[in-house]
């Protein structure tokens, strides 16, 4: 016999903040676990291929995980929102392999965090999975329409970034033109996806986030999604007002770097010029930011000499930065 149950990831195994960002609470493994690829027998049998050095979330996975998350990519990259899961995968596979494609996979903006699945009763066995899109992808016309302003709005930022010479010039860039473009607004529609930057210009540390993964990724820059909470004064500071947090890691050569478009963008308002104190610090340096669930397996951060100040000049930097209430 087959059940459906509702699995909304909000008060699932793992969490979103609607109003201010992405939190996961997941257990934690170990990313160099598992290599790329699919190892062993797989249920699993389309052509994503998922390369660590971008995706380091699928990593973490089991191989059912794995399994279960090349279905879901595939089928939502597609534009399906009912996918068929074959192979005895179990609740909490699904639930954690679509958990870590959206961490993985910014370019899937339409799709929202809750979703519904088919069980059979006697195993257990998720044998498919109904996924919700944002109101402008209800329809197969509207979800082409949404791609072409989404990606004629990155397309031009992709551009322009491609004039520059280095990896670190590169982000600077990217940075920059995801700030240009976005205002905080903790209560911007679609905040938790990059749609929010790059089409309506409104939005929070989540979709900030996204944007800059994403345009990072197609510039050929490794670079990952980190979710945590910022701490104290600062988070009433920079008007979050939300202990949940997201930022990036990028990884420039064989460096490791945080950076927090959001928060530079809030300082730069608050300076009234572009300041960059959160651009390319280690973990050490990369104050009241902390690390949850998944994403304290990312690559530790131990070098701040792609920094701002280290690169490019003067700013103000994190440890000058005076909070008030």
């Amino acid at each position: 016999m087959i059940k459906r149950l509702a699995a909304l990831i909000l008060t699932a195994a793992l969490a979103f903040s609607m109003s201010g960002c992405f939190l996961v609470s997941t257990p934690k493994t170990s990313l160099s676990a598992t290599g790329s690829g699919y190892e062993g027998k797989s249920a699993y049998k389309g052509t994503s291929v998922f390369d660590p050095v971008y995706y380091p979330y699928y990593s973490m996975l089991g191989q059912s995980g794995k399994d279960a998350y090349a279905m879901i990519y595939d089928g939502l990259y597609a534009g399906q929102t009912n996918i068929k899961l074959s192979g005895g995968i179990s609740a909490k596979d699904v639930t954690d392999a679509f958990n870590m494609v959206l961490l993985d996979h910014p370019e899937l903006f339409w799709v929202r965090t809750d979703f519904n699945y088919s069980y059979m009763e006697v195993t257990g066995a998720v044998t498919s999975a109904t996924f919700n899109f944002y109101d402008f992808a209800s329809t197969p016309e509207g979800l082409a329409k949404a791609r072409q302003e989404f990606d004629s709005a990155a397309n031009t930022i992709i551009t322009g970034a491609k004039s520059k010479t280095t990896a670190a010039e590169k982000e600077l860039y990217i940075h920059d033109c995801i700030n240009r473009l976005a205002e905080f607004n903790s209560g911007a529609k679609y905040s938790q996806s990059a749609y929010s930057v790059l089409v309506t210009h409104s939005s929070v540390c989540a979709g900030y986030s996204r944007a800059f993964q994403y345009i990072m990724q197609k510039s050929g820059i490794p670079c990952f999604y980190c979710m945590g909470t910022a701490d104290g004064e600062a988070v009433a500071a920079t008007g979050t007002f939300e202990t949940s947090h997201s930022w990036n890691i990028v990884r420039l050569g064989n460096v490791y770097c945080n950076v927090d478009c959001m928060w530079d963008d809030s300082v730069s308002t608050a300076y009234g010029k572009n300041q960059y104190p959160f651009f390319n610090l280690s973990d050490k340096d990369f104050m009241f930011h902390t690390r949850t669930g998944q994403s304290v397996n990312l690559p530790k951060c131990n070098d701040s000499t792609q920094s701002y100040k280290a690169i490019f000049g003067e700013t103000i930097e994190a440890k000058d930065l005076v909070f008030k209430k």
